[in-house]
């Protein structure tokens, strides 16, 4: 079969596909806008040293979320695999491992936090004395948080790998919903930096048994499967240990830089820098719920068509997460200054500029990983990701280590753009040649061309007069004009076949889902 002939019984998956992916694209779209708005009073009432122990609170969470030791990926892969093959005993086995794993792994880091909170302050992130107290109660809560924070990711990935994306949108919605308003509200009467710490804590106990409630209930159908086959906690770990290894690297990557510009810029250059470097990672989370969406499609696959099958929804996913994010990064990198200025003003847009322009290059090459990263994990070959995010925390240690010191801001994104930029080239090398059997030609046409030739006419169009977005009207009218350009272009670059799915999709008319539900 040619790679551009439709395949049998595509339309469905491709709809599958569609659907899901616009669920994580809606609750990323609120979880921005909440966030957008919510950031500019954070930032002023907290002051940049008081944001940056906000912005540490929520990296140290992000660190205990690791000892999970890649068993939410697993989570998500097998419960898809089970749930496809109607099998009970695999499904439970699935749970119970992963339960085990997040609720002890939680449990240690936790205390280790609370109890070395202020070491990790003083001799790790070179808090200032006149900090200290409140830093080290910001850390506690993190700790305190910290099996709540597990069992939330593990319903998360229960619903992922059931193909339920509209309910775990919805919680990540509302989670994100209620401590950036929480804090907004707490603020606002005076309750300063511990009592939005405080506050996390109780979010993450609601949400965390919302969460649970909703991932019991949606398991319940499973209870009357047949047994099927179970699984081996010994492959179970395998594979978690594999797929560890990656987001264990990704920790490194795009968290221990706040430890090198805490340790060489001080707090207030850790939130000029962080601010829009969160903005931006906000961003990666699209292609990962992408990626998401695509992984229990590919580990379905089976049958002598399977391969070719790979091929077709590999390359139309890498196009489609081109098309969703190109646009925003090419407006991003033109209009930086102005947006920077009218968001936060003050100092974010001045030094923060292009520290930001380089982190926006580095998105692109996160983008062309994203659907490897699933493809790869499918094929049960996560060490794969593991080796690539390795490289990258590798290079971003030693760029950082370098270039910090003498370019302060501009030293640490250029470090993270070189450590981005290098593996992922190697990266696609290998998972074309090796994995994928596909020609660097093919993947060109069918996947990088119209996304590409889209994104440089926007870029010609908007970089020569960005300086005229000086307010936000001006602004948001470049940013529609330039979008009606870069998607106006990129239809008529679309195939036949790729417009008659967006018109079936466009008027609603899916296929349900495995298992009923969104």
């Amino acid at each position: 079969m040619s790679p551009s002939e439709p395949l049998p019984g595509s339309g469905g998956r491709a709809l599958r596909f569609a659907r899901n992916v616009s669920w994580n694209l809606l609750g990323q779209i609120g979880v921005s806008l909440v966030n957008f708005f919510a950031i500019p009073y954070l930032v002023s009432r907290l002051g940049l040293e008081g944001y940056g122990l906000y912005i540490l609170l929520h990296a140290c969470a992000g660190y205990l979320q690791v000892l999970s030791f890649g068993s939410g990926a697993a989570v998500l892969k097998y419960a898809a695999q089970f749930q496809a093959a109607r099998a009970r005993l695999g499904l439970r086995d699935t749970l119970v491992y992963s339960s085990a794993i997040h609720v002890f792994g939680a449990l240690a880091g936790g205390v280790l936090l609370g109890v070395g909170a202020p070491f990790c302050l003083t001799r790790i992130f070179h808090v200032p004395g006149s900090l200290l107290a409140s830093g080290t109660f910001v850390l506690r809560c993190a700790a305190a948080g910290a099996v709540c924070a597990a069992l939330i990711q593990l319903s998360l990935a229960v619903l992922q790998g059931l193909q339920r994306f509209g309910w775990q949108n919805l919680l990540v919605f509302v989670q994100n919903t209620l401590m950036a308003l929480g804090a907004v509200a707490l603020l606002a009467q005076g309750w300063g930096l511990s009592g939005v710490a405080a506050w996390y804590v109780l979010v993450s106990l609601v949400i965390c048994l919302l969460a649970l409630a909703v991932a019991g209930r949606l398991l319940r159908p499973a209870s009357a499967y047949p047994p099927g086959e179970g699984l081996a906690f010994r492959k179970f770990a395998a594979f978690s240990l594999g797929a560890w290894f990656g987001p264990l690297a990704w920790i490194v990557v795009y968290q221990f830089d706040k430890i090198f510009l805490a340790r060489f810029a001080a707090l207030s250059g850790l939130t000029l820098y962080a601010v829009p470097a969160g903005l931006l990672q906000r961003l990666q989370v699209i292609p990962a719920t992408i990626s998401v969406v695509v992984l229990p499609m590919m580990s379905e696959l089976q049958g002598p068509e399977a391969e070719e099958t790979l091929r077709r929804i590999y390359l139309r996913s890498v196009k489609f997460v081109l098309w969703a994010l190109l646009p925003a990064l090419v407006l991003l990198f033109a209009l930086m200054p102005q947006f920077l200025g009218l968001w936060l003003g003050g100092e974010f847009g001045g030094r923060s500029v292009w520290p930001a322009r380089l982190l926006v290059v580095s998105q692109f090459f996160f983008l062309l990983c994203a659907i490897p990263n699933a493809l790869v994990s499918s094929r049960d070959k996560p060490w794969l990701m593991s080796a690539v995010a390795w490289a990258q925390a590798a290079l971003s240690l030693l760029a950082w280590q370098v270039l910090i010191p003498r370019y302060n801001l501009l030293g640490v994104a250029l470090g993270s753009l070189l450590a981005q930029a290098l593996p992922a080239l190697a990266y696609l090398f290998f998972v074309h040649r090796r994995v994928l059997g596909i020609p660097w030609k093919l993947y060109f046409s069918e996947s990088l061309y119209s996304p590409l030739v889209s994104a440089g006419l926007l870029l010609a169009l908007v970089f020569p007069i960005h300086a005229s977005a000086s307010s936000w009207p001006r602004l948001v009218a470049l940013c529609v004009g330039g979008c009606l350009l870069y998607y106006g272009s990129t239809w008529h670059f679309l195939g036949s076949e790729d417009r008659a799915l967006f018109r079936k999709f466009a008027g609603f008319r899916a296929e349900p889902a495995p298992g009923g539900g969104s």
